[in-house]
C-alpha cells in the first residue's frame, strides 16, 4: 500500500487555503490533516500534527513564512516545507530554501504542478515551480538576462514598500535606520534597474507584484 502524504496548509486568505485543501483532498494519497492562517499556529500544528509537507504562504500575519518556516525545519527533520505565494522574484526563492525549504511554487500554478510538488518534495528532492525555475537556476550559474538583472534585494523590496506608501526619503531613512542619502541612493538605483522614471510607476509594478 502506497504512503499517505500528510499535509498542513498555511494561508491567511481563507478562500485560497479552502482551494489548496480540496485540491489536495481529491488527490489519491494526499492527505489534508491541519490548517492554519497564521505563522505561530503553523509551527504549533506542525509539532502536534508532524505532516510530511507544510504547504505555506511566505506572507502570513504575525510572524514572517520565513521565519516560521526555519523555525519548523529546526525543530522536526522529517517534516517538508514548500512555500506557496505570489512572489515570483529569486531573492525570495532563495531566501526561503536558505531557511530550509525543499519547494517553492507560485501562486499561478495549476492542480497537476501542485501534485507533483507535493511528491517530489515528499521523496526528497526539491521543487521549483515551473515558470521561474528557469531564472532560479540561471541565476545559480550567474547567467546575465533581463530577467535577473531585475530582482531586488530584500532591503530595495523594503524601502519600495515604504516609497509606495509615501513615506519621503527621511521618513523612509528614521524607520530602517539609514541615512537619507543612503535611501535616496537606494531609490535612484531600483528606478534604473526597474527601467522606471519615477515613482508612481514604481508603486503601480510594486502592486502588481503582491508587495502591498
Amino acid at each position: 500500500m502506497t504512503e499517505e502524504i500528510k499535509v498542513l496548509v498555511v494561508d491567511d486568505h481563507e478562500l485560497i487555503r479552502d482551494a489548496w485543501i480540496s485540491l489536495l483532498n481529491d488527490a489519491p494519497g494526499i492527505r489534508v490533516v491541519g490548517k492554519s492562517d497564521n505563522a505561530d499556529e503553523a509551527y504549533e500544528l506542525s509539532v502536534q500534527l508532524k505532516p510530511d509537507i507544510v504547504l505555506m504562504d511566505i506572507n502570513l500575519k504575525g510572524s514572517s513564512g520565513f521565519d516560521a518556516a526555519q523555525k519548523i525545519c529546526n525543530s522536526l527533520a522529517k517534516t517538508r516545507l514548500i512555500g506557496l505565494t505570489l512572489h515570483d522574484e529569486i531573492n525570495f526563492v532563495k531566501r526561503f530554501l536558505s531557511v530550509g525549504g525543499k519547494g517553492y511554487l507560485t501562486k499561478n500554478i495549476g492542480k497537476s504542478e501542485l501534485i507533483s510538488a507535493v511528491h517530489s518534495v515528499f521523496n526528497g528532492d526539491i521543487y521549483i515551480a515551473n515558470e521561474i525555475k528557469d531564472r532560479y537556476f540561471a541565476s545559480l550559474l550567474n547567467v546575465d538576462t533581463e530577467n535577473t538583472q531585475k530582482e531586488l534585494t530584500m532591503k530595495e523590496i523594503e524601502i519600495v514598500k515604504h516609497i509606495s506608501e509615501g513615506l519621503t526619503s527621511k521618513e523612509i531613512a528614521e524607520k530602517l535606520f539609514l541615512s537619507p542619502r543612503t535611501v535616496e541612493t537606494h531609490r535612484h538605483n531600483i528606478l534604473k534597474k526597474l527601467g522606471f522614471s519615477n515613482a508612481a510607476q514604481l508603486s503601480s509594478w510594486a502592486k502588481d507584484k503582491g508587495y502591498l
